[in-house]
C-alpha cells in the first residue's frame, strides 16, 4: 500500500478512536446527569427575613471612588479577559489588593453580570469553566481571587471571623466597581461559588441586595460544625493541633460559634430562596452532608440538585453543573 494510504488509514483510525472517546464521554455525562436528584424550591416558602440594620452596619465600609489598575490578559472572539486590581476601602484581614479576572463582552450594550467565587485553592478549571461558558453566551463574569493570606493561615476564631468578614467586604466592593461599568446592567447581578466559594456566595447574597440570584455548590454551615466534622486532612490536622495544645472539642465549638458571626446559617435566611440554586454532594465528607442540608434549610429550602458523589468526585458533574447553572441564571436575569 502506498505511504499516503498508510497515513490516511492511520489518521482515520485515530480519528475514529478520538470520536469513540468523545462518544463515551458524552454517554458518561448523560448518565451522570440522569443520576442526579432534583427538587424545586419549597412551595410553602414565605419569603426572606428583613435585614437588620446592625448587619448592614457590620459589613459597611468607607465609600470612595475606585481607582483600579486594569490590564488585558486574553482576547476571545466574544469577550475580553481583564485583570482588575484595586485596594480595599477597609481591611480587617490582611492588606493586599482586591484582584478580579473580568470577562467582559466586546459588543456594546448592558449585560447581566455574575461574580464567580473560587474554591479554597484559588482560581482553577472549575471557576474558569463557569466564567468561559457564561461569557461566551453574553454574560460578563468577574472571578474574584482569594487573598493570598488564606483561611489555613488563621490561628483563632477571631481571625476566622475577620477572614470571612473581609470576603464579604471585598465582594461588595467588586459589585461597586462593576455597577459603574457601562457594559454592566446593575439590575441583573448574580453570584456563584463552589465549596469555600459557595460558602462565601451564600454570605454575600445574604448581605447585599444587589445580588439578584445565587448558585451555591458544595457548601454548608455552620463554620464550627464544618471544622469539627470535616474529613479534610488539613482541617483535621488544625483541630488535632488545638487539642494537643489543651483545647477540647466543646471549647473549640463554643469559641467558634460565639465569635464567628459571618456564618452561612446566620446570613442565608436574608436571601430569597426562590432565587437560589444549590448543589449538594450526597456523600460529602469535606463539607459534611449534614452541614450542607442545614444550609439548604437555612436558605428556605431552595431548588437543589443532589449529586451522587463525594466532595471531590462531584467535579465529574462539572459540565452538567455549568449548563444547569447557566440555565438558572439565564431564567433569573434575562426574562
Amino acid at each position: 500500500m502506498p505511504k499516503s494510504d498508510n497515513v490516511t488509514e492511520t489518521y482515520l483510525r485515530n480519528g475514529l478512536g478520538i470520536a469513540k472517546i468523545f462518544g463515551w464521554l458524552l454517554v458518561l455525562g448523560v448518565a451522570l446527569s440522569c443520576s442526579c436528584v432534583h427538587h424545586k424550591c419549597d412551595p410553602a416558602y414565605a419569603g426572606p427575613k428583613d435585614k437588620r440594620p446592625d448587619i448592614m452596619d457590620y459589613y459597611s465600609y468607607p465609600k470612595r471612588p475606585i481607582q483600579a489598575k486594569v490590564e488585558t490578559l486574553k482576547e476571545k472572539r466574544r469577550y475580553m479577559i481583564h485583570r482588575v486590581e484595586f485596594p480595599s476601602a477597609l481591611n480587617v484581614y490582611s492588606t493586599e489588593n482586591i484582584k478580579v479576572d473580568y470577562y467582559v463582552q466586546k459588543k456594546e450594550g448592558k449585560f447581566p453580570t455574575v461574580l464567580v467565587l473560587p474554591i479554597s485553592g484559588g482560581v482553577d478549571f472549575s471557576v474558569t469553566s463557569f466564567a468561559g461558558h457564561f461569557a461566551s453566551r453574553g454574560f460578563n463574569c468577574a472571578i474574584v481571587h482569594n487573598r493570598d493570606a488564606d483561611l489555613e493561615s488563621t490561628q483563632s476564631a477571631e481571625e476566622i471571623e475577620d477572614y470571612f468578614r473581609q470576603t464579604v467586604l471585598d465582594n461588595r466592593q467588586v459589585l461597586d466597581y462593576l455597577v459603574e461599568q457601562d457594559e454592566v446592567d446593575a439590575e441583573r447581578l448574580g453570584c456563584l461559588g463552589l465549596s469555600l466559594g459557595g460558602i462565601r456566595a451564600s454570605m454575600l447574597a445574604g448581605v447585599d441586595e444587589r445580588v439578584r440570584c445565587v448558585a451555591i455548590g458544595l457548601a454548608g454551615g455552620s463554620i464550627a460544625d464544618i471544622t469539627l466534622q470535616s474529613g479534610e486532612k488539613e482541617i483535621k490536622d488544625q483541630v488535632k493541633t488545638l487539642i494537643e495544645m489543651g483545647a477540647t472539642t466543646d471549647l473549640i465549638y463554643t469559641e467558634m460559634s460565639e465569635k464567628i458571626v459571618t456564618d452561612p446559617l446566620r446570613l442565608a435566611p436574608y436571601t430569597d430562596a426562590r432565587d437560589v440554586l444549590m448543589f449538594i454532594a450526597m456523600f460529602d465528607r469535606v463539607v459534611p452532608r449534614d452541614c450542607c442540608d442545614r444550609l439548604w434549610e437555612s436558605c428556605g429550602k431552595p431548588e437543589v440538585v443532589y449529586l451522587p458523589a463525594g466532595h471531590y468526585g462531584s467535579f465529574l458533574f462539572l459540565p452538567y453543573a455549568v449548563c444547569k447553572t447557566y440555565d438558572f441564571f439565564e431564567e433569573k436575569l434575562c426574562h
